[in-house]
């Protein structure tokens, strides 16, 4: 009997790039797909067969199992969306994210099992990751048309390599000697793989396998494997905080140096992608049950597959979600209105010498004034003037007084002293004045060309201690998360003032830095957040000022839902991470240049210069 598939037996050209182990008493049909198992290095497989196929299942394990690979047996029917979710944890796999399968089956019985509703939807985050990285050997024993496999729209996964055999060697009594005969006609199988095309699937022949287990690979078995999402669509949320995510209120469209992020990850990772924002416009906040709302909430809910913001990483948010690698290094300070000059303008002659100095100086003039009456009225020097009391001259308090004075003032006065003694301390006091009227003069100059602003506050502890200034911070962020959870004591304190400023404004947890930003202008208000938003909007108002204490460091990462498989691909060296390295401990105030122009991703994070150790 000849072998009706394989009228036209096919003649490989190329080299051997593997042989087969060397099995005893097996199938060569089930010497090929072992060779193509040990080939890929499969340490475990998942053996899935239908009604026909069961002895070559059996023979399959027995197989495997000789040569040291883990093999498990499933029917059909029995592979669920539950049972598929036992694999996970069944698998001695190191990795529980890859799962390889091996299907042996029917024509028809392969169309009916790739179209099951597998409930794959991103609700379900570790069943949704097989469609990209579960691997899947189908051996097919039939003499249809595969293309019709290409027509099948339902077929979601991406790794789906596919050996026709036919029909007449599957196992049986019977068709042994046909099996044999049609073995010398026809010796070699192509092996085909499922590409994704812009109009669905297309089957490409990637290599061919020998009865013997020999085998010619013309290219990669699962090539879409270096494909990333292969176009699929993602759900991103995200939300305006300039300048990493800039929201054009006419055209409705996103920009930023966040969005830039997200479209180099989508060339990169091949995906494309939708931003849905939060339909309560929150970052997101968890409450007492552990139910956050916001971003994080639909993330939680698996409403979306992304989150695409300067998302800070935070152990509480932790607990629903994964983060990638941090893409950039913030600090938060306090944003607060500059004192009204005009307030203090009659201390700015006072304001070149501390008041340290000024208390020496005015301790000083009258304690030298004394010595010089001193000097003046008991010197021996003039006792040969007569009634000298009765005339004006230094050795009267007053006058050593308002001349010690003028000499303050470079103008001296009416009197002199005449005695040696007089004259040595007047000397000494002269050079004295003579250097404070030119450190005064030179500090006066310096501090009319540049203003000092004295704040009323630097850090928490100043903020919290004070009661002239309310303050505030980004409701449903990361700081409401932080200074609700807080131990120290500082940040408690500032918590209840927040709590306490909230039940007769509300404005004061607003999520929209710009109204943060509104109340700081209008006084007597400090702002709690991002630095970096605080720098911008002090390049537009002059008005604003920053504390000089930076309050605690944050760390800007993608969001992914809890447990994803997705985390590390993210964070991939060749993608994500290249750029990571670059950017280091960025330098905060990079970002505010891009402001008003298209950014450019690689520009901002090469402009940051320190190198950071990538965990």
């Amino acid at each position: 009997m000849s072998c009706p598939v394989l009228n036209n037996c096919p003649n490989p050209i190329g080299n051997i790039a593997h042989l087969g182990p060397t099995i005893n008493n097996t199938s060569s049909t089930v010497l090929t797909l072992v060779s193509v198992i040990t080939y890929l290095k499969w340490s475990s497989v998942c053996v899935v067969f239908d009604n026909a196929t069961e002895h070559e299942a059996i023979d399959l394990q027995k197989s495997l199992s000789t040569i040291g690979i883990f093999a498990v047996l499933y029917r059909m029917e029995e592979v669920t969306s539950s049972k598929i979710d036992a694999l996970s944890l069944n698998e001695p796999n190191s990795d529980p994210d890859r799962l390889n399968f091996t299907v042996l089956c029917r024509l028809s019985s392969c169309q009916s099992f790739l179209e099951k509703p597998f409930d794959f939807g991103r609700k379900h985050v570790w069943r949704n990751s097989l469609l990209y990285f579960s691997s899947w050997l189908v051996g097919i024993f039939d003499t249809g048309n595969l293309t019709i496999l290409e027509n099948n729209s339902s077929c979601a996964f991406d790794n789906i390599a596919i050996i026709k055999y036919p029909t007449i060697m599957l196992k049986s009594q019977q068709q042994q000697q046909a099996v044999k005969a049609a073995a010398h006609d026809c010796e070699w199988f192509p092996i085909q793989t499922l590409m994704w095309h812009k109009k669905g699937r297309g089957l490409l022949q990637i290599g061919f396998v020998h009865l013997n287990g020999s085998l010619i690979k013309i290219k990669d078995i699962f090539p879409n494997a270096r494909f990333g999402y292969n176009q699929r669509k993602l759900l991103i949320s995200t939300l305006p905080w300039p300048p990493f995510v800039i929201l054009d209120n006419k055209t409705k469209q996103y920009s930023g140096i966040t969005i830039e992020l997200l479209k180099e990850l989508s060339y990169s990772l091949n995906f494309t992608y939708e931003i849905k924002p939060p339909p309560d416009g929150k970052w997101g906040v968890g409450s007492d049950n552990n139910t956050w709302n916001g971003m994080i909430g639909q993330l939680q809910r698996r409403e979306i597959d992304m989150i695409a913001a300067p998302l800070g990483i935070q152990s509480h948010r932790e607990t629903v979600m994964d983060f990638t690698h941090p893409y950039y290094y913030e600090f938060s300070a306090i944003l607060m209105k500059k004192p009204n000059p005009n307030d203090t303008r009659w201390a700015t002659l006072l304001d070149p010498f501390s008041p340290k100095v000024l208390m020496y100086i005015g301790i000083s003039l009258p304690v030298v004034s004394l010595f010089l009456v001193a000097f003046e009225k008991y010197n021996p020097f003039y006792g040969y003037v007569q009634n000298r009391m009765q005339t004006r001259g230094l050795h009267h308090f007053s006058d050593s007084f308002w001349y010690m004075y003028g000499a303050l003032l470079t103008q001296g006065g009416e009197h002199i002293a005449r005695s040696s003694a007089g004259r040595t301390l007047l000397s000494f006091w002269w050079i004295f004045c003579i250097i404070m009227v030119a450190t005064y003069s030179g500090n006066f100059v310096a501090f009319l060309t540049v203003s000092k602003t004295k704040l009323p506050f630097t850090n928490l502890e100043g903020l919290v201690a004070q009661s002239s200034y309310k303050w505030g911070t980004a409701g449903a962020t990361i700081y409401e998360t932080i200074f609700k959870n807080s131990e120290l004591e500082e940040r408690k304190e500032l918590w209840r003032g927040i709590i306490t400023f909230n039940a007769t404004d509300p404005s004061v947890l607003s999520s929209d830095p710009e109204v943060h930003v509104t109340k700081v202008l209008k006084g007597e208000y400090a702002y709690v957040a991002d630095k970096t938003f605080m720098d911008l909007a002090m390049t537009n108002n002059c008005d604003l000022a920053i504390a000089t204490s930076d309050i605690l460091p944050v760390q800007y990462a993608i969001g992914l839902p809890n447990n994803s498989s997705f985390v590390q691909m993210f964070s991939d060296e060749n993608k994500c991470c290249k750029w990571l390295r670059r950017s280091g401990r960025a330098q905060r105030r990079a970002p505010i240049q891009y402001m008003g122009t298209k950014p450019n991703i690689e520009d901002f994070f090469s402009s940051n210069s320190t190198d950071l150790p990538m965990n």
